[in-house]
């Protein structure tokens, strides 16, 4: 049994959830995010002005943008798959970001029927 599989184990026995069962992967949500034009499909980088790739990293994203020139004006800069959308300035994973936005979604319309219904 993998670590992963230990660990969700562990959590159904003490009643608790991981949140990574809900959405999948971090890669996929980013991909999804791309998709639906909430975060940027591609980043140029500020230094030499070439296209960056997406890498997938450690972290609260799973992803970042990546530029490595070799050579004589060698760099290294890395970027947030963040910059520039909404999810920017939170601590929250994009993950969390989108289940919470749903939750909050769901429960104003569910206010404005039982307000309605009244």
């Amino acid at each position: 049994m993998s670590s992963r599989e230990k660990h969700r184990a562990a959590e159904s026995e003490a009643g608790l959830f991981d949140l990574d069962y809900l959405y999948g992967l971090k890669k996929d949500v980013i991909d999804w995010c791309m998709e639906m034009n909430l975060i940027a499909k591609a980043y140029v980088c500020p230094t030499c002005g070439v296209k960056m790739v997406l890498t997938e990293r450690d972290g609260s994203d799973g992803c970042s943008w990546v530029c490595r020139k070799f050579g004589v004006n060698a760099q290294h800069v890395r970027g947030t798959v963040r910059k520039g959308s909404w999810f920017g300035e939170s601590k929250l994973s994009i993950p969390e970001n989108l289940i919470l936005t749903y939750l909050w979604t769901v429960a104003f319309t569910l206010c404005r029927k039982i307000i309605f219904l009244q």
